[in-house]
């Protein structure tokens, strides 16, 4: 099957509306069922701005950007009133458990850690997401100087976007 969409184009996605998506990977897939066979594309998708992990139908995808110049689009993107993520999110961690060494060293913290007032808490998750904002756009620019994709660039720079918006905020 033939698809509309590459590897790190920027797209948007019917029903998440003001956002844009990277593409990561499609199947294609070829469903046999009693009444007939059905081919269709299933695509990958991570949220350009906060690394949120989508499925979706190539028919609900819209492209706003190729790869080649995401680079330069995220650099002019305004994130002012970028929507919050609409559910939940996966981040990759060092283990690439899809979150669950997050789960775990959160869990750790909470049982360790004194408790702490409301103020205090807030600064302690804008600090933790800080700190792993700044992990990610590490990683992806070190992925970057050893392999020379432009896709990890552009990641960190959507990473970098995403700390800006949260530091104005």
């Amino acid at each position: 099957m033939k698809t509309e969409f590459t590897f790190g184009d920027i797209v948007s996605v019917a029903g998440y509306e003001n956002r844009i998506f990277y593409v990561d990977a499609w199947s294609e897939i070829k469903r046999t069922e009693e009444w007939g066979v059905s081919e269709y594309v299933d695509f990958e998708l991570t949220d350009a701005i906060n690394g949120e992990f989508l499925e979706a139908f190539e028919m609900d995808l819209r492209l706003v950007c190729r790869k080649q110049f995401a680079e330069d689009y995220l650099l002019t993107y305004d994130v002012t009133n970028y929507p919050e993520p609409s559910g939940m999110a996966f981040h990759f961690t060092d283990d690439y458990s899809f979150g669950i060494g997050y789960a775990k060293k959160e869990a750790v913290g909470m049982a360790n850690g004194p408790k702490e007032t409301p103020k205090r808490e807030q600064a302690a998750i804008a600090k933790r997401n800080t700190d792993e904002l700044l992990d990610e756009y590490n990683d992806n620019m070190r992925l970057y100087e050893a392999f020379g994709d432009a896709e990890y660039k552009t990641k960190a720079d959507a990473v970098m976007t995403k700390l800006r918006r949260e530091a104005s905020a």
